[in-house]
């Protein structure tokens, strides 16, 4: 038979407080020494590797992962909130992908030592990016193109850069430095409606535009119709600067292009332009866009009257074509008028009331051939513009018409009625008289 040895010296881990001595286990000093060391090692390991100049390993499992500026933002606490909410920490890029150095340590002498590049120079940036940004590797995961720095250097701010310009844009004036937002974030300088601030930055700037014959184009845009369209109903489809010029490969429209700009949006406009008169001679030379009419920042909304006016910017010497615009705004103005004549009969008409739906519906469809008309006059042909104003000006006459029509019936309705009123009411004040004459004499 074999007996098992009871250890009654050992102490009882969570015998309760006094346990232990009231059972006689009493755990001997050195054992005590001993689980205390192995207690507190893990604690004194972490607080000798947090000394200066002893970098901080990666640890598996549940310990917290260093943020992506490491100990960089020690030093450097601004840039450390800006990057930390950015886009490139949240893919784990660190302050050292871009500057280099050591981000585990806090000595200098460490932190910047071998592979700092430090704060890189303006035109070191768009190479920078384009260390990570080309490489199709790094950019498959993310669906991200990576011929943009290809682009910016085809791009005037490229040019003049590889020419020492180094007051052009280059990346970060676009993107930012530490705080690169995705586009879809509204703070990001990148989100549409951000877009003209950000480029105005360089391109409002007077003092930088104005020794170069540039305008302030972004308070020109801030008055055009692009703009309303963009804050005032809060379009994001509206027009900015790069949906003309270009993103990365950023660059004022050649001569001839202008229509394929304009025409990514306008597109029956483009389409009436190229088959009328003034698009053949757009081919190599200088010839009438839809900048000689709109202009190019300071785009204003399509006024018919344009009609009878634009053309004497060009041909003043011309009576020919002169007469040629007046007649096509005689046209557009005398349809418009009777569609306007029809909308105010079609209300006289519903305070009677009378049915009005039907008239309303028409009147529609003729205000919809008013705004085909428009476009049809950049064809610059009278019958091309007469098609559409001719069946405006006929459902204007139409409904006018027909509302005559009732309006007139209804007046005989009424005069009638007038009149069956007025032969009761004189019967009856003949019948009165015989009554009251029989009545005396009785």
């Amino acid at each position: 038979m074999t007996t098992t040895r009871r250890p009654s010296a050992l102490w009882r881990p969570g015998a309760g407080r006094g346990g232990a001595v009231a059972s006689g286990l009493v755990p001997p000093p050195a054992l005590t020494a001993l689980a205390l060391a192995l207690l507190l090692l893990p604690a004194l390991a972490a607080l000798a590797l947090a000394q200066p100049g002893n970098p901080t390993p990666a640890v598996s499992g549940s310990a917290p992962k260093s943020p992506a500026s490491g100990r960089c933002g020690v030093c450097h606490p601004a840039e450390r909130v800006q990057f930390e909410k950015s886009q490139h920490a949240e893919e784990d890029v660190r302050c050292t992908s871009c500057h280099g150095g050591d981000d585990r340590s806090l000595e200098v002498a460490i932190a910047h030592g071998a592979g700092f590049k430090g704060r890189p120079a303006r035109k070191d940036i768009p190479a920078l990016c384009a260390s990570c940004h080309s490489s199709e590797s790094r950019m498959r995961a993310y669906n991200l193109p990576v011929d943009q720095f290809a682009l910016y250097q085809t791009s005037g701010h490229g040019r003049r850069l590889a020419r020492g310009d180094t007051r052009v844009a280059v990346c970060s004036d676009c993107h930012g430095a530490h705080d690169i937002l995705p586009p879809k974030d509204p703070a990001s300088r990148t989100f549409i409606p951000n877009i003209p601030k950000t480029c105005g930055a360089c391109h409002g700037d007077s003092a930088l535009m104005g020794p170069r014959g540039r305008p302030d184009v972004l308070r020109q845009y801030l008055g055009s119709v692009h703009a309303r369209e963009l804050y005032d109903r809060s379009n994001l489809r509206a027009p900015t600067c790069v949906s003309c010029h270009g993103v990365h490969g950023a660059a004022p429209p050649t001569i001839g292009d202008v229509d394929k700009v304009c025409g990514q949006c306008h597109t029956a406009e483009r389409r009436y332009f190229m088959a009328g008169a003034h698009h053949p001679a757009t081919n190599g030379k200088r010839g009438p866009e839809c900048a000689s009419c709109h202009e190019a920042h300071t785009v204003e909304a399509a006024q018919p009257d344009r009609l009878a006016s634009s053309c004497g910017q060009c041909h003043a010497k011309d009576p020919k074509t002169l007469a040629l615009g007046r007649r096509i705004w005689t046209d557009y103005r005398s349809a418009a008028d009777e569609v306007e004549k029809a909308a105010a009969l079609t209300a006289q008409a519903e305070a009677v009331p009378l049915q009005t739906d039907d008239y309303r519906a028409r009147i529609e469809e003729a205000r919809t051939y008013l705004r085909e008309a428009l476009p049809a006059a950049h064809a610059v042909e009278e019958d091309v513009v007469a098609a559409f104003t001719t069946r405006a000006r006929s459902v204007g006459h139409e409904v006018q018409s027909e509302i005559y029509g009732k309006l007139g019936h209804l007046r005989q309705r009424k005069f009638v009625l007038i009149l069956f009123w007025f032969y009761l009411l004189l019967t009856l004040f003949v019948l009165k008289r015989y009554r009251d004459q029989g009545a005396r004499k009785a």
